[in-house]
């Protein structure tokens, strides 16, 4: 069985954007997603075996000192009919839905309460469970002020992309446009990037230390200044391609 191949690689043509919101949406190594970045995999789960590889994992953070309020809408579902979906929010295990219904609101209109400074846990996520060619599912995660009335400016939205005939594992060398080495350094490592690129380091709890801009080619990235740890070095090339990289800070 083929692996979940490539994750955030395309911008959706989604109308909205986030400007207010007090939440994040991150990956199990914390590590941000885009607005309206669609996410495509080439494996699918089934009710009785939800395969890891082919889940969305959501992990929705409170970043201020206040509880706040946090729903997921159903915004469109192409090429399937939602029966074949489920959508887990709201933190417990076992806090899932199905089957999805477009305009409809998870876990509930009025939004779950996330805690403040902390997240929902690592129990969330979307999975397609349809073995039809392709199918996908567009959220948009919004806040609300615990009575069903949202907040404006708090949209942010993801696309779950299922193709069965999507590229394989081995071709995403071709993908991936950064490549770092050594991944066990001190004080510097190299880059070699195949296009312009946005640079940020990011610590093991998904915070931004360092932000920069690299050209295509070979550079040095200067590690001085961070603890010693690991990071996760996040690039963002101008053609909207992401790759991610795991180093360990000596």
């Amino acid at each position: 069985m083929k692996k979940i191949i490539f994750s955030a690689l395309f911008f959706a043509a989604v109308s909205g954007y986030a400007q207010d919101q007090d939440y994040t949406v991150t990956n199990l190594d914390m590590v941000e997603y885009e607005n309206n970045s669609v996410h495509v995999f080439n494996v699918h789960g089934t009710f009785d075996d939800p395969i890891d590889e082919a889940k969305l994992h959501l992990v929705i953070n409170n970043t201020t000192s206040n509880p706040i309020y946090v729903s997921g809408e159903v915004v469109e579902i192409t090429n399937t009919d939602g029966e074949m979906a489920q959508f887990c929010i709201g933190g417990p295990a076992g806090n899932c839905f199905f089957p999805l219904f477009e305009g409809a609101y998870y876990p509930n209109a009025n939004g779950g309460e996330v805690p403040p400074n902390t997240n929902w846990g690592f129990n969330d996520y979307l999975i397609n469970l349809d073995p039809a060619d392709l199918s996908e599912y567009t959220i948009r995660f919004l806040q609300t002020d615990g009575q069903g009335n949202e907040i404006p400016n708090t949209s942010f939205y993801l696309t779950y992309r299922y193709d069965r005939n999507a590229m394989s594992v081995s071709d995403l060398s071709s993908i991936a446009i950064a490549e770092v080495y050594p991944t066990v350094a001190k004080g510097s490592t190299t880059v070699e990037l195949k296009e312009n690129a946005s640079v940020q380091i990011l610590n093991m709890e998904g915070k931004s230390v360092k932000s920069l801009k690299l050209n295509a080619g070979k550079s040095n990235l200067d590690l001085t200044g961070l603890s010693a740890g690991v990071y996760l070095i996040q690039f963002k090339g101008n053609s909207g391609l992401t790759t991610t990289k795991k180093i360990l800070v000596k």
